[in-house]
């Protein structure tokens, strides 16, 4: 898969006729994966690359609408892999600025889509572009029909009776509901992080953990304590992580992701790890002593194992 970096106002390289995909795809969960699965659907059928058109950095963090988005659910280099995954020939990826923000919605659609030679452009049914968000599908439409430019619209995927959205995931993870976030991903949450030396308590009380410090900057699921599955190099693991401020150690500090893996016990130090949230198993709290946490860690490895193993 190539990556297309553009510009505003500069013309994109050696373009060819596609199909694109539009969105922000924060998350890249069911509802950006129905959209994607038709953009490569008709691009197959019509015998032309499928390419993926978003910005970069978030609209929304650009524009100040919301400190949740200095986090991100899928960090660019996260996103780029699952639209790899997802059949992307390619990616276009617009810088995204305050300037780029202002440009009224028939600019956007002619100065900035049209250069890139779409033969198809598919949105989800409430995409909006262009200066205050007021192009929309209806816009597109009428455009794209002008320009010869076909343009299909990608209805809401719901479940349980709300529309699957990256706001919606957000919410469910400051809940810690990373079981139903993995239905509305269709897939496991995952982060990316290396592992670091920490304060070495773990190994202390016969638990070993790998110190996870995040590759960039993702949402994080609430604090409390998660059966996990834990990948670097070929294989995976199953293991237990502990999100949280360490308080049986700890009044305050800064949150923490601590792995413990289970069945393993060599050095882990430096190495790059996936980190697949599975379930959520208790909320974290302070025990009384050290003895007293050990205990309750050996219980959440065993019901780690009881929900996970063998593998659902």
């Amino acid at each position: 898969m190539e990556t297309i970096r553009l510009v505003a106002g500069q013309k994109p390289p050696h373009p060819v006729p596609c199909v694109i995909a539009l969105g922000t795809f924060d998350g890249v969960h069911i509802g950006h994966q129905q959209i994607l699965a038709q953009g490569r659907s008709e691009a197959l059928r019509r015998g032309v690359p499928f390419a993926v058109f978003l910005c970069d950095p978030h609209p929304r963090k650009v524009l100040g609408l919301g400190s949740q988005y200095d986090v991100q659910l899928t960090p660019l280099n996260e996103k780029l892999r699952l639209l790899e995954h997802y059949g992307a020939d390619f990616v276009y990826i617009l810088s995204f600025t305050r300037e780029v923000a202002a440009i009224p919605p028939e600019r956007f659609v002619l100065e900035v889509l049209v250069p890139l030679r779409p033969v198809v452009l598919v949105a989800g049914f409430d995409y909006t572009f262009g200066a205050g968000g007021r192009g929309d599908s209806s816009l597109l439409r009428a455009m794209g029909e002008s320009r010869d430019i076909a343009v299909i619209v990608v209805p809401a995927v719901s479940r349980y009776g709300e529309k699957i959205s990256s706001t919606l995931i957000r919410e469910k993870l400051s809940y810690g509901d990373v079981a139903l976030v993995r239905e509305l991903l269709g897939r496991p949450y995952a982060v990316v992080g290396r592992v670091s030396r920490g304060e070495g308590r773990g190994r202390t009380l016969g638990f070993p953990t790998a110190n996870l410090e995040m590759a960039e900057r993702f949402v994080l699921p609430r604090s409390g304590v998660y059966a996990v599955r834990a990948a670097w190099g070929p294989e995976d693991h199953l293991g237990v992580m502990n999100i949280g401020v360490r308080p049986t150690f700890h009044d305050t500090g800064a949150v923490s992701a601590e792995v413990h893996i289970l069945d393993w016990n060599a050095d882990l130090y430096g190495v790059e790890m996936r980190v697949e949230f599975l379930d959520f198993l208790r909320p974290e709290r302070k025990f009384s002593s050290a003895e007293e946490l050990a205990a309750q860690i050996r219980r959440d490895a065993e019901e780690a194992r009881r929900r996970w193993s063998p593998r659902n």
